[in-house]
């Protein structure tokens, strides 16, 4: 049996980094506002999956992410559990710079900032099933310790990742590359008690053994109490050919993907690679995780046993859940495409924008990009319209995340956490602005929505004035920390980079 209420103006339905994005947003716009979250903590991904650090907000040296977003990275900064946005010397693997933060911190954080918009929380509850009345998502059903019951409210905003409560409502859409194969999933994973300064070294010393390497320079303080070098290797070439050869490592992938972290003496690993991990599919799910957690106890071990700087270390855990990266995309009223975000497409009802390169990875093998993924670069910036946020063929319902109607292609640009939690951002005030009046979300007025996020501090449009600003920030700080030795010229994508002149925007 199902007991119904009816108090809300908005459901937000998954918490992640886009979901808590989106509540705080719709709280803060007005709306009394629901945010269901089926664990016991908000973060998504970056919590339950043990991500490394949030992608940049960064286009080259443009911040365009900001608002709610940049808001709660200054927050956890604030907290003493985060770097803020250091920047990266080769962006070739990762954008321009990282965020690197404390999972308990961006835990807390998160909820800190949805209670004090007035939200309320309901933990520990799964999406069951969608309402629908006349082509109208009206609320949703949910299962938790307490039973069943139905939720209903004016709008509905899908943050699940996977497009589940638009799914379930009957919702046009896409799965993966629309050829059944979707981006392959990683379980996370951290090694403590790592030399990370011999780490470092040998990386030095065998850059030719690296698809990828990286240091870092802050461009703004943080709490001293956390490490202040940064780097990236993408590597162990030798090492890992070696092991697969002699079939004493079991791994998805022909490299290994290390960062280190806000915690001393802890590296964190982007290492393992699943593929033909369908997310929507319980069994497909399983089989995945299994062989997610087979990857991780092979290669922590080999670890130990092979690279030098690990070996008094040891495996300090595991993602909760298998890291997912893409599944349904919806297919809403415009349909983003790789051309769009390559070629720096901008669209009158733009309400958040993209920035990140589009990162495929290798969909069946165990190669880098080279191989068959893929890491493009984009000319520019580009818009995500208001109508990749809406269903064709539903109202009431806002999509958040990485599940926008968007292609394949284009969704590996804006998958990252800085893209999904501007779109968070978008999805929010646009629920929460349809809410308020007739709650037809078609119907309502992209300059409203626009008005309102632009009040919440969003960036719609470029400042020529704040990218220079940015700009000399980020050269100071390089051209000082090379001065005194702190990074290494080897490390530099292109030395050219950082002599002062203007940004090719």
């Amino acid at each position: 049996m199902t007991t119904a209420t009816s108090d809300f103006d908005v459901i937000v339905c998954g918490g992640g980094p886009s979901g808590f994005i989106a509540a705080i947003a719709a709280a803060r716009s007005g709306a009394r506002t629901l945010l269901v979250e089926r664990y016991g903590f908000l973060g998504g991904m970056p919590t339950v999956s043990w991500l490394g650090p949030i992608s940049p907000f960064y286009f080259r040296d443009e911040r365009v992410i900001a608002g709610v977003p940049q808001e709660f990275v200054e927050r956890m900064v604030a907290a003493g559990g985060s770097t803020g946005h250091i920047r990266c010397t080769n962006p070739h693997g990762s954008g321009s710079y990282l965020c690197f933060y404390d999972r308990e911190t961006y835990k807390w954080t998160a909820m800190s900032m949805y209670l004090e918009a007035g939200g309320t929380p309901l933990l520990h509850t799964w999406i069951a099933d969608a309402l629908v009345e006349d082509g109208r998502v009206t609320g949703i059903v949910v299962a938790n310790k307490s039973g069943r019951r139905e939720i209903r409210a004016k709008v509905v905003v899908d943050a699940t990742g996977d497009g589940d409560v638009a799914a379930r409502a009957g919702a046009a859409h896409t799965v993966g590359n629309g050829a059944g194969r979707s981006q392959p999933a990683t379980l996370m994973f951290d090694m403590t008690g790592v030399d990370t300064a011999r780490v470092k070294q040998y990386m030095d010393d065998h850059l030719d053994d690296f698809e990828w390497a990286s240091e870092f320079v802050p461009v703004s303080p943080y709490s001293d109490r956390l490490p202040q070098q940064h780097f990236v290797g993408q590597g162990f070439l030798d090492l890992v050919a070696k092991g697969l050869r002699e079939d004493r490592l079991h791994l998805g992938r022909d490299s290994m993907l290390f960062l280190t972290t806000v915690q001393h003496g802890v590296l964190h690993f982007n290492s393992t690679r699943v593929a033909d991990v369908d997310a929507t599919d319980a069994e497909s799910l399983t089989r995945g995780e299994i062989e997610g957690r087979r990857q991780v106890m092979s290669l922590s071990r080999y670890l130990i046993e092979n690279v030098p700087g690990f070996e008094r270390a040891a495996l300090a855990g595991t993602g909760t859940a298998l890291g997912i990266r893409e599944s349904r995309h919806i297919t809403g009223g415009y349909v983003l495409t790789g051309a769009d975000v390559v070629g720096g497409a901008r669209f009158d009802d733009v309400v958040s924008r993209g920035y990140f390169p589009i990162d495929i990875h290798n969909l069946t093998g165990k190669e880098g990009y080279e191989g068959g993924g893929t890491w493009r670069d984009l000319d520019d910036t580009y818009d995500v319209p208001m109508r990749s946020l809406i269903p064709r063929d539903l109202e009431g319902l806002v999509i958040a995340g990485r599940a926008i109607s968007a292609d394949h292609d284009a969704h590996g640009s804006f998958r990252t956490q800085g893209g999904v939690m501007a779109i968070g951002h978008a999805a929010g005030v646009l629920a929460a602005t349809a809410a308020a009046s007739s709650g037809q979300v078609r119907e309502t007025d992209h300059r409203a929505v626009q008005e309102r996020l632009l009040e919440q501090g969003a960036s719609l449009r470029r400042d020529p004035e704040a990218v220079a600003r940015d700009r000399k920030i980020a050269v100071d700080a390089v051209s000082e920390a090379l001065a005194a030795g702190r990074i290494s010229p080897a490390y530099l994508a292109d030395a050219g980079t950082f002599t002062g002149r203007a940004p090719r925007l």
